[in-house]
Parts: C-alpha cells; sequence; structure tokens
C-alpha cells in the first residue's frame, strides 16, 4: 500500500512540474549571425507578412486588427532594412579604410624607394663635379 501511494504522488507531482513549467521562449528573430544581406530578406519577409495579415484581418471584417497587424509587421520590416543598411555601411567603411590604409603604405613605400634613389643621384652627380 505504502508503494501505491509513493508511485500515486510521484506521478500527480511529476505531472504538475511538467505542467506548470513555463514555455521556453524560442523566438522566431534570431538576429546575432545576420550579415546585411539576411537582415535585408527578413525586412522583405516582414513586409510581405504584413500585406498578408491585413489582407486575411479585412477579408473576414476585422479592420482594426488588420491595420494594427499590418503596422506591427511594418515596423518589424524597416527595423530589419535599417540593420541590414548599417551592416552594409559599417562593412563597406572597414573595407575601405582597410583599403586605403593599403594604398598608403605602398605609396609610403613607393615615396622612400624615390627618395633613396635620388639620394644615390644625388651623391653620384656630387662625386662627378666635385675634383679630387
Amino acid at each position: 500500500m505504502k508503494k501505491r501511494t509513493a508511485t500515486i504522488s510521484f506521478l500527480v507531482m511529476s505531472s504538475m512540474m511538467f505542467g506548470m513549467t513555463p514555455a521556453l521562449p524560442f523566438s522566431g528573430q534570431s538576429n546575432a549571425n545576420k550579415g546585411a544581406k539576411g537582415e535585408m530578406q527578413q525586412g522583405g519577409k516582414e513586409a510581405k507578412n504584413a500585406g498578408k495579415s491585413l489582407g486575411k484581418n479585412v477579408k473576414h471584417g476585422d479592420v482594426v486588427k488588420g491595420g494594427t497587424e499590418f503596422g506591427k509587421h511594418t515596423g518589424n520590416s524597416a527595423k530589419h532594412v535599417a540593420k541590414g543598411a548599417a551592416k552594409g555601411t559599417t562593412t563597406g567603411a572597414k573595407k575601405t579604410a582597410n583599403a586605403t590604409e593599403s594604398a598608403a603604405k605602398t605609396t609610403g613605400n613607393a615615396a622612400k624607394k624615390t627618395g633613396n634613389a635620388a639620394k644615390k643621384t644625388g651623391k653620384t652627380v656630387k662625386k662627378a663635379i666635385t675634383p679630387p
């Protein structure tokens, strides 16, 4: 009898624990590793969802709910497009800065070589002109 009571209480307790646990937060929008292209694509998907939700709700006669959902999706779409533009601009600026830095190094090296060649030429000319 004790064993049966223990089993039933265990089942009740476990069902309460598993039944009352909050759902894990699974978000459909994980932007941690998206680049500019991914953000732009997500913005387009959100814009598509905005039109779909508006059309579906208006078709069923709920214009206010359709407008609300349209606004939410449009806001999310704008957020993704703005993030994509920011990421693309940042990447472009970094690449431009790296290219400029590389060009400056190359130009500096060429200037040093030209200066060294001019010094050698000047010394040679001075030796040729100056009598021993």
